[in-house]
């Protein structure tokens, strides 16, 4: 049991370093925008939110994954996986 436990671990350190790539490029797409002059405001500020909800997201998977907490550890997997 407790090599699954540590399986999981690993799966979600994986699924946040894909998230924190797709992160940066959506960090770059925001700025990208904001310098264009004919830009939505609103999808900008989507991008934004989406953004800093990812972070804070990731945020509290890395502290599962220190813990080594397997259940929220599969709670933010499964949240990544969308």
């Amino acid at each position: 049991f407790g090599g699954k436990k540590k399986e999981e671990i690993k799966k979600l350190d994986k699924a946040i370093e894909v998230k924190n790539e797709e992160v940066t490029k959506l960090e770059e797409e925001v700025v990208k925008l904001e310098k264009k002059k004919k830009v939505n405001k609103k999808e900008v500020g989507n991008l934004k939110r989406k953004v800093t909800n990812t972070k804070k997201q990731i945020k509290k998977a890395k502290e599962a994954s220190d813990v080594q907490d397997v259940d929220e550890a599969l709670k933010y997997l499964k949240k990544f996986s969308k």
